[in-house]
């Protein structure tokens, strides 16, 4: 049957944690930017939830690519 490798789950837990601190950090950087920058609430809105997800699949992505290479 399955078995579940703690350590590797553990990882991919703290993996996912500083993912998602990132991408709530990028929003409210974001949208704190842009605001003193006097940008409109709406596209202010719409920057900061489309880049962070951008970023963080752009980030890992290069993480794959240089990992396989090793």
């Amino acid at each position: 049957m399955w078995r579940l490798d703690r350590q590797l789950l553990s990882r991919a837990g703290v993996v996912g944690l500083v993912l998602a601190v990132l991408g709530i950090g990028l929003f409210v950087g974001l949208w704190a930017v842009l605001g003193n920058a006097g940008m409109d609430d709406f596209p202010r809105l719409v920057i900061a939830v489309c880049v962070p997800p951008a970023v963080l699949a752009l980030a890992v992505g290069v993480f794959f690519l240089v990992a396989r290479r090793e």
